[in-house]
């Protein structure tokens, strides 16, 4: 270490069967260590211990006891869930996502308690990536002189700063080899019907700022509302132009932009596995599988929304998700309208057709929605800017 002049060593949080230039590009990752990095600052580092606390005991609740090990990373605390405890079936990258993007929700509340009470200074991010790299079991934190040392949950409340203390510090080597094989999967088969592909984290609340052109001096064109919001909308519009109704509509686009995300994230071949208790879709009275615009999608036989897995997209949802999203770069409305032109734009056949509305429709904006939609030219104009 002295010859490289190295401090700190890192690990990646995921792992391959070779570490090549390709597989790494590629994502080509056999496992990933789902964890749950909790900051603080060295003054407060009795916070981290609390935040891990509140995190060790949802993991409990929903059954993960004996994979989990954490790691005081110099400044903080890492909940980390041996990666091994994860069903094969499912691709590593997403479900270490979807299991810590789980567990922080459940445990939201009591952590935004604790973030305000140590005045901002606690956050506990999701940053599950698939370059992610973390601090090593006793490696030095790169700035303050503590090691990274491991222990396990049994043991966190005992913890103490001396603990990491170089001259003498307290280490639990190989607590981190210890797991039992699949026993993430309930957890996992919940947490992946919930599953959004976004990082939110726990942070100190601050004054809500909306965001416009206005206060911003950034024009709309250089906005940029994302992927996932455009997929939302967009498929919302097809619905309303060829159904009508409009709860329906944002049922379904909400439904839409969640199957294409997860398609991204699973890859092709992706089938939902089923705990024990799980009744299979298929099998289910309350939902029928139905034919929509050449889609194939739960239906609630009551309400009539949509539902992926385990949950129903209502139209408050969507709201939440796409609308108030949109908001602060636009007005929703004027976004709803230009759409609503936009998709009209294309014939029948194109709209009821999977491939060709993903590829004719949505492809050419998803990047440039405001540029090609919003701003979209029509009649005269566009014959006269041509």
């Amino acid at each position: 270490m002295s010859e490289f002049k190295a401090r700190t060593v890192y690990a990646t949080a995921g792992k391959y069967e070779e570490v090549t230039k390709d597989n790494i590009e590629k994502d080509n990752l056999l496992y990933y260590t789902p964890f749950f990095d909790i900051d603080t600052k060295i003054d407060k580092w009795e916070y981290a211990v609390k935040a891990a606390e509140v995190i060790v005991s949802q993991l409990e609740k929903e059954g993960v006891e004996k994979s989990i090990y954490l790691l005081w990373s110099g400044e903080g605390i890492h909940v980390r869930i041996n990666e091994n405890s994860i069903p094969k079936d499912y691709y590593p990258l997403t479900a270490a996502h979807a299991i810590v993007q789980y567990i922080i929700e459940k445990s939201r509340n009591d952590l935004q308690k604790l973030s305000e009470s140590s005045g901002g200074v606690l956050k506990v991010d999701e940053l599950i990536d698939s370059k992610r790299i973390f601090t090593a079991p006793l490696s030095f934190h790169r700035e303050l002189n503590y090691v990274a040392v491991c222990f396990s949950p049994d043991k966190l409340s005992k913890f103490s700063l001396d603990w990491a203390n170089p001259q003498n510090f307290i280490h639990e080597e190989g607590i981190y080899e210890r797991y039992e094989e699949n026993e993430t999967e309930d957890l996992l088969t919940k947490a992946i019907q919930s599953y959004k592909p976004s990082h939110e984290g726990v942070k100190p609340r601050k004054r809500k700022v909306t965001k416009t052109r206005e206060n911003t001096g950034e024009s709309m064109n250089e906005a940029k509302i994302g992927r996932f919001q455009v997929m939302g909308i967009v498929q919302a519009a097809r619905y309303y132009v060829l159904y009508g109704n409009m709860d329906k509509a944002k049922s379904f686009g909400l439904n839409r932009a969640i199957f294409y995300a997860w398609a991204k994230y699973y890859g092709k071949g992706y089938a939902p596995k089923y705990s024990k208790t799980t009744v299979p879709s298929e099998f289910r009275k309350d939902r029928v599988l139905a034919n929509v615009a050449g889609e194939q999608v739960y239906q609630d036989t009551e309400k009539g929304y949509y539902i992926i897995g385990d949950k129903m997209q209502t139209p408050e949802d969507y709201d939440r998700e796409i609308k108030d999203k949109i908001e602060p770069i636009i007005s929703y409305d004027k976004a709803w309208d230009a759409t609503i032109k936009y998709v009209s734009s294309f014939p029948k056949e194109v709209l009821e057709n999977q491939r060709e509305f993903f590829e004719k429709v949505y492809l050419p904006i998803r990047d440039k929605f405001i540029e090609k939609v919003i701003n979209r030219k029509s009649g005269l104009d566009a014959f006269f800017s041509s």
